[in-house]
């Protein structure tokens, strides 16, 4: 009987300790449940640059659109496409016998207008001589006043036709030096040296000159020795680009090359997005500028039209303090600074508005501020921080973390509804070395 007592005492022990085990294998589990999983991270220093991308085309930053200066048919082509050109060189002819016939009818109105002034200076000379002869005559009382005053204004009177006939030869002679001028611009010269990039007529098509509001472009000439590429930045990022930033340009056609280059030019102008500049645009249309890089050594064989993009660094920082993108996050402020309900923020264009509150007078409502979430003591603390520039995947903090300090660095989805002061189970990530 002792030893059959002294069992069930035995098993009686057993029994509380694994009630004892299990209540505190309970417990930790169930603490472990409430917190919440997060991924961490340690802040540390790297090098960031911020860039603003950009796309557009290749371009000669000096082109010249070869447009008509006078109607008519194209006659001869004497350059090709991609052709090297020199300035003065021909490069295409247009229909001249409409202009060489109203030339030589210019040229016989000025011999006819000469002769007229030739003729008319005639008269006035035979009437100075009558009108000298009349007035000695009228002072040996030979003629009457009548004759002398005659002669006075016969005098007068071919001595406005010779004035007259001044200005139809200067008329004419204006005439003629147009006729002439259309007649020499059916001759299509090369305004500088450089290629034909492109030739966009053939002979025997017809083109309308320059009289009018859109003269026909035969071909463009451009220099290929210094290239752009012309690019249309959205409106967000304008404002942080400024001339002598250095980009790199890369091609389409030319897949592995990374061309260096600089911003030589900021367009003042918007340009509705699929749009062109100039005229109204709508307020709530999308909007871009047009941006300027300078290629500083393109690759042989690059060609005007080809397809661009341009990475802008905009801004660079060496040794700063960094945090991944999504681990600064929003949160709202109370009156004393404290973090308040996750996603109970201000509309960005909605005033502050006093709320009224039971026991107490009208107060603000919390503010909105950038922060971070460190890990402490087993809890995630909302830290309100100053952020600077934002690189690829990090951005800068410029005041409110150290190096070093543990961070709740993810899930973006734990992060957009974590609370200040949550228990949190972190699973750390290693930190990247300095780059």
């Amino acid at each position: 009987m002792a030893r059959s007592g002294k069992g069930i005492v035995i098993g009686i022990v057993v029994a509380v300790v694994f009630v004892v085990v299990s209540a505190a294998g309970l417990m930790m589990f169930a603490r472990g449940r409430s917190r919440i999983s997060v991924q961490s991270g340690t802040v540390a220093r790297k090098s960031l640059s911020s860039i603003v991308s950009a796309s557009g085309e290749i371009k000669p930053k000096r082109y010249v659109n070869i447009a008509a200066n006078v109607s008519g048919r194209i006659t001869a082509l004497y350059v090709q496409e991609g052709e090297r050109v020199k300035k003065g060189q021909l490069l295409a002819r247009i229909d001249a016998a409409r202009f060489e016939a109203q030339n030589d009818q210019s040229q016989a109105a000025v011999a006819a207008s000469e002769a007229d002034l030739t003729r008319a200076r005639a008269d006035l000379e035979a009437s100075r001589l009558n009108h000298d002869r009349t007035k000695r005559m009228h002072a040996d009382h030979l003629v009457s006043e009548q004759v002398l005053d005659q002669a006075r204004a016969d005098l007068e009177m071919k001595s406005a036709g010779v004035e007259a006939s001044r200005g139809r030869v200067a008329q004419v002679r204006a005439q003629l030096v147009s006729t002439r001028d259309d007649l020499e611009k059916t001759v299509v010269v090369a305004p500088m040296d450089g290629t034909v990039t492109s030739l966009s007529k053939e002979v025997g098509e017809t083109v309308i000159g320059a009289q009018s509001f859109q003269p026909t472009v035969i071909m463009i000439v451009g220099d290929l020795a210094v290239m752009e590429a012309e690019v249309l930045v959205d409106e967000t990022d304008i404002q942080s680009l400024a001339l002598a930033q250095t980009a790199e340009v890369r091609v389409d056609a030319f897949e592995k090359a990374l061309i260096k280059g600089k911003v030589t030019e900021i367009g003042s102008g918007a340009i509705a997005r699929g749009g062109a500049t100039g005229g109204q645009v709508a307020a709530s249309q999308a909007k871009d500028f047009k941006v300027t890089v300078t290629l500083e050594d393109p690759p042989p064989g690059l060609r005007p039209g080809l397809n661009a993009t341009a990475d802008i660094t905009t801004a660079t920082r060496d040794n700063a303090i960094a945090v991944p993108l999504q681990a600064v996050v929003v949160r709202s402020l109370n009156e004393a600074g404290k973090p308040v309900e996750a996603g109970v923020v201000l509309a960005a264009d909605e005033e502050p508005k006093l709320q009224t509150t039971a026991k107490g007078p009208p107060r603000r409502k919390a503010e909105e501020k950038e922060g971070v979430f460190v890990v402490a003591g087993g809890k995630a603390v909302f830290r309100p921080v100053t952020t600077g520039i934002v690189g690829e995947t990090d951005i800068e903090i410029v005041e409110g973390i150290a190096e070093g300090e543990e961070i709740v660095t993810g899930s973006y989805r734990t992060l957009r509804t974590l609370k200040h002061d949550a228990k949190i189970r972190a699973n750390k990530k290693k930190p990247e070395g300095r780059s």
